[in-house]
Formats: C-alpha cells, sequence, structure tokens
C-alpha cells in the first residue's frame, strides 16, 4: 500500500470517537496490511480501571479503519488480536484490504465527516428519524417519561463517579480550558467541546481540584452540579448500548461507532452518557428499569437529537502522531 494511501485511510480513521477524546489508538503499515495498536499510555486508570472504554474506544478506530477503507473502494478482513505489550503497545486487531467494499460500508463512510458530540442541547427531533432503526445491542429510548427519569440518572450518576478527587484530577488532566493550552486543539476536552462559558472555564479547576467540590458534594449538590438534565431531557432519544458480557469490547465500540454513524445519516447529532454504565448502582438500574438482559453489559449510552445551534470543530492529534 501507497504511504500516502495509509496516511489518509488514517487520517479518516481517526475522526473515530473515544472517552475524553484520549485518541488511544494507533496505526502501523505492515506490507499491506493495517494493524491498530491501543496506546495504554492513553488509558484512564481512574475512570475506567477495567479498561472498557479503552477498548470501546479502539474498536471505533477498527471500525473508523474499515470505514476508511471502504470510502476508497476496498473491502476489509479483520482479525482481532490479544497481543503481549510491547513498548506501551498492545496490537488489537489486523486488517487486510479486500479488492471489493461492502455497499453497506461505502454509504456509512460518507458519515464519518459529519459526525460530531454535540452537549449544547437539542431541538425537537421528528419521530421519522428513529423510525424503523433497531438493533440487537442498542435499545432505543423514545418516550418522555422515561427520557426525563434518565436524564435524572445521568446527573445522579455523574454526581457518584466525581466525588472521587482521584477521579476528578484525571478529568482535569483530559479538560483543555484555556486557548493557550499547548493541546487545546489536538486532544482533551476543551471549552467549545464542552459547551463551557469563559467563566465557568476559569473556576472549574479550583472547584473540581479542591475541597470544595468533596463540600457541595457532602451537601448533596453533586448532580447539581453536573447540571446535565436539562439538556439530556431535550433528547429526541437516548440509545442504551449493551453488549455480551464475554464478548469483545472492541467488537462493542465497532457497533457503538456504526450506529452513530447511522444516527448521522438521519440528521442527528449525539451526546455519550456514559456515567449511566460507569457508575454500577446506575448500570444496574438501567438494565433493570429497561429489561437488558443479565448476560450482558450496558457499556455506553448516547444523546440522540436536532442539534439547537451550532457544533464545534473537532479537535485531533495530527496523523504523524498516530501512526508508530
Amino acid at each position: 500500500m501507497d504511504r500516502a494511501v495509509f496516511e489518509a485511510i488514517v487520517a479518516q480513521a481517526m475522526l473515530a470517537p473515544s472517552a475524553h477524546n484520549t485518541q488511544p489508538a494507533r496505526w502501523r503499515l505492515d506490507g499491506a496490511c493495517i494493524e491498530v495498536h491501543v496506546d495504554l499510555s492513553r488509558r484512564l486508570p481512574i475512570g475506567d480501571p477495567d479498561n472498557r472504554d479503552l477498548y470501546v474506544s479502539c474498536g471505533a478506530a477498527v471500525e473508523g479503519t474499515v470505514l476508511a477503507l471502504a470510502a476508497r473502494g476496498f473491502g476489509a478482513d479483520v482479525t482481532l488480536m490479544e497481543a503481549p505489550v510491547e513498548a506501551g503497545l498492545r496490537i488489537i486487531a489486523r486488517i487486510v484490504p479486500k479488492t471489493t467494499a461492502d455497499t453497506g460500508d461505502v454509504v456509512l463512510a460518507k458519515e464519518v465527516s459529519k459526525r460530531l458530540t454535540h452537549r449544547a442541547g437539542f431541538i425537537p427531533a421528528p419521530q421519522e428519524a428513529f423510525r424503523n432503526w433497531r438493533a440487537d445491542h442498542m435499545t432505543l429510548v423514545q418516550d418522555a417519561s422515561q427520557i426525563e427519569w434518565l436524564a435524572g440518572q445521568i446527573d445522579i450518576a455523574s454526581a457518584r463517579v466525581m466525588r472521587s478527587r482521584d477521579f476528578r484530577s484525571e478529568l482535569l488532566h483530559w479538560m483543555r480550558l484555556r486557548e493557550g493550552d499547548p493541546n487545546y486543539h489536538t486532544d482533551g476536552l476543551n471549552r467549545e467541546v464542552l459547551a463551557m462559558d469563559a467563566a465557568t472555564a476559569r473556576i472549574a479547576p479550583p472547584i473540581l481540584g479542591g475541597r470544595l467540590y468533596d463540600l457541595l458534594s457532602f451537601l448533596g449538590l453533586g448532580p447539581h452540579l453536573s447540571g446535565e438534565a436539562a439538556r439530556s431531557r431535550g433528547a429526541g432519544a437516548i440509545a442504551l448500548f449493551h453488549w455480551p458480557e464475554s464478548g469483545s469490547m472492541v467488537n462493542a465500540g465497532r457497533v457503538f461507532y456504526r450506529s452513530w454513524l447511522q444516527a448521522t445519516a438521519r440528521g442527528l447529532v449525539g451526546w455519550p452518557a456514559a456515567a449511566l454504565a460507569d457508575d454500577p448502582l446506575t448500570r444496574a438500574d438501567v438494565s433493570g428499569r429497561f429489561s437488558i438482559p443479565a448476560d450482558r453489559v450496558l457499556f455506553n449510552a448516547l444523546r440522540l437529537g436536532v442539534a439547537n445551534g451550532a457544533t464545534p470543530s473537532r479537535t485531533r492529534l495530527s496523523v504523524r502522531e498516530v501512526i508508530v
């Protein structure tokens, strides 16, 4: 494979979403084969101790590679791997291009450049945007009262997770709240992506990093500090993603990304609500309420709707930084 073609494929593949925009996937060209590796230095040891989100993120990158090949007319044979760690990297997939692309992949690849995370809220979505959209790995919640309940649970779960000062410290490490931050336009979560005004951006670090947040949480104000419920209620639907507990989280990430791109094709934007899956108590409550089978694990959720305004631009590392 020509090096320029490989770099173009990676440039499209790396648009896949990742937890906290950590971008943990790395690519290597081995003859005609594309290898996808996980960079363990980009993991979240506090927020993601079991590496579930890490491998879901890298699974999305694997699917992004498949779709980038499809955009150029190639199919893909994907072999998942569990290899030892070498120099901080672990290969998770080998992708061998085929001569013919899947038609569905070619169509979906056109949505990659349009997909965005939108945290600023939604305007009412037409019901036809969700019509005839079902999948074994996804429970689509459209009832307004159930969305209201989930919106409250998102804030409760976030408050529980945020009680940990170590978690807040890790989150702050990936937040880019000053435009002078050298990583403001490359990775993590900047102020525009977070839909955060300048005043809040100035006070967020001392509050999150100090004892004031502990006091406010102790007083029961944690859910109010998260402040997402009002915007979450405006979602036209909330998709709950679940996968066999013994299954590969890489494959879970692949179907998660495809579903998000399908939502994009329907004119929708997404806003992850990973706290529903990250907090064990909330995960159990949500799984029970929506009859998610006991042998499947809720691994993410996605608020879906029509954007209520302009969406922020992406922040990404350079192509050269993710090729090893």
